[in-house]
């Protein structure tokens, strides 16, 4: 069996999420805080999330190069890999402390909200990428639905961080990275289906 770098990244990243919230900062609730809140500054565990951030990171960039020179039509894996690095990013640069009393670098939170923008710009210009070069009307309606997902659900995390829906940011949050998981993978599995 060969290895699969996304399906690794995406394995590593939800183990390290689950391990992170075995030591959640005071004050932390999943429904409520992001996933990112887990590497908050001035948390004492947050090198837990900030290595799932890295981690995560290099594996998804290294995937996407191997899979790049494997077959140098595969565009889209800079769009990924571009994703990956910025994941990687927000790792070195933490989301701003939940605990109002601890003091904080806003210029670090804006840095790590910025690549965390930046990341999920590169997923979704990487799916609409795909939708375009699909070759089967299946794989075209798979993109789109995974596109979808991605776009209602940041738009649902927007109104919730806004206090505009009432619904946990946290919970749309997770819902979105889920989705987008979950569409590295099926792109894994376009890619090996390709090769046989």
């Amino acid at each position: 069996m060969k290895v699969k770098p996304f399906l690794l990244a995406v394995l590593y990243f939800i183990a390290v999420i689950v391990l992170a919230h075995f030591f959640i900062p005071p004050n932390y609730d999943w429904t409520q805080n992001t996933i990112s809140d887990l590497a908050s500054q001035g948390h004492a565990y947050k090198w837990i999330m900030q290595a799932g951030f890295v981690g995560f990171g290099l594996l998804l960039a290294a995937g996407s190069i191997y899979y790049f020179w494997q077959n140098k039509k595969r565009y889209f894996l800079w769009l990924v890999t571009g994703y990956g690095l910025s994941v990687l990013v927000t790792g070195f640069y933490c989301a701003a402390a939940i605990d109002p009393s601890i003091e904080y670098s806003l210029q670090e939170a804006r840095i790590h909200s910025t690549f965390a923008t930046i990341a999920g710009v590169c997923m979704s210009m990487g799916i609409i990428w795909q939708i375009v070069a699909s070759s089967t009307r299946r794989e075209r309606w798979a993109r789109i639905i995974f596109l979808l997902f991605v776009v209602g659900i940041s738009g649902l995390f927007g109104l919730a961080e806004n206090h505009i829906l009432e619904i946990g940011k946290g919970i749309a949050q997770r819902a979105l990275y889920f989705a987008g998981l979950a569409w590295l993978v099926y792109e894994e599995r376009q890619i090996y289906m390709e090769a046989q």
